[in-house]
């Protein structure tokens, strides 16, 4: 039976129009994958026409999301004067899009919710996904599925390409739970830098027995609670039921504490991300390559499509288009 998904699509409208086949291509791969859409646009129709006559029948909510919205102000100013942090801290997030995206998350799972509640369904997975971003394989949850033999192999590919000693370590964990949903990933991908719990670790590293860690991996893919993304925050895809916990942080922002960073940075919109994943015992995998990483703040076109403007396919699974 398929899956039933849900696509939290939020951001600012920008580089959409390029983007947006391929994330019909690559995404939204059958009918039960339905998007639920808040994007910045300041109410213009034609962007609202656009969109809808694009995703067609995947879309079942379309929200325009105005940054000069009242409620919106209300919240951002109650989060800031709570903080305890920096006038400069306060007065970069009140600029940037740090707190505004998770504003966005929050009125999309909203809007999810309420749909779930009427039309009598509840999603299997939510993927969040920004406007300005191409993913370049197709984000299917056929791995739902893997038997002991393909985590094995998997299992063992990694151990190989990465020159490690055993299949049973932190370090093949962290590669093949930001691998197993797309393959191609172990050929490029470094070493991630992962948050997993001591529960998580105590379960699947205590195992003396090789294959009993295998069964114990596929039994943590199917009901493991972790959130998977692409450098942190710029696409992640997590089981339904916990994101009843991390959509609160579109109202909660600055309330969490991310410790490697408690001393710098963790007002940031990575830091309380991987914090409220934390909090909520939830293990937090991510990765980035150097084509993924670059294209935040340095895209270039050549880095990703060829002369006829079809993507290459090298080392990168996502980038930001920014223009």
């Amino acid at each position: 039976m398929s899956k039933k998904i849900a696509v939290l699509y939020t951001g600012e409208f920008r580089t959409i129009e390029k983007t947006i086949e391929l994330f019909k291509q690559n995404v939204l791969i059958n009918d039960n994958y339905h998007v639920f859409a808040v994007i910045q646009n300041n109410n213009n129709e034609n962007i609202e026409l656009f969109v809808k006559n694009a995703i067609k029948c995947n879309l079942k909510t379309y929200i325009n999301f105005d940054k000069n919205d009242n409620n919106w102000i209300n919240i951002r100013e109650k989060l800031l004067n709570d903080m305890n942090t920096s006038e400069s801290w306060k007065n970069y997030l009140m600029n940037s899009g740090s707190m505004i995206e998770y504003y966005q998350m929050y009125l999309a799972y909203n809007s999810m919710s309420k749909y779930e509640k009427e039309n009598n369904i509840e999603y299997d997975f939510v993927i969040r996904f920004r406007t300005d971003t191409v993913l370049k394989d197709k984000l299917n949850f056929d791995w739902l599925e893997y038997n002991d033999d393909i985590i094995r192999n998997m299992l063992y590919k990694i151990k190989d390409k990465y020159n490690l000693d055993k299949i049973m370590s932190i370090e093949t964990l962290k590669i093949f739970f930001n691998t197993f949903y797309n393959e191609k990933r172990i050929d490029y991908m470094p070493i991630p830098d992962c948050d997993i719990t001591q529960a998580t670790l105590n379960k699947l590293l205590n195992e003396k027995n090789e294959e009993q860690f295998i069964s114990h991996v596929c039994e943590y893919i199917k009901n493991g609670n972790y959130i998977i993304s692409f450098r942190i925050n710029v696409i992640y895809f997590i089981k339904r039921q916990l994101m009843d916990q991390i959509h609160l942080l579109g109202v909660n922002y600055g309330k969490y504490v991310y410790e490697k960073d408690k001393d710098n940075f963790w007002v940031n919109s990575e830091c309380q991300f991987r914090q409220i994943c934390l909090q909520n015992n939830i293990d937090f995998y991510s990765s980035v390559t150097n084509l993924e990483g670059i294209s935040l703040y340095g895209y270039n076109k050549n880095n990703y499509f060829d002369e006829d403007n079809n993507l290459l396919d090298t080392d990168y699974s996502f980038f930001i288009m920014r223009n």
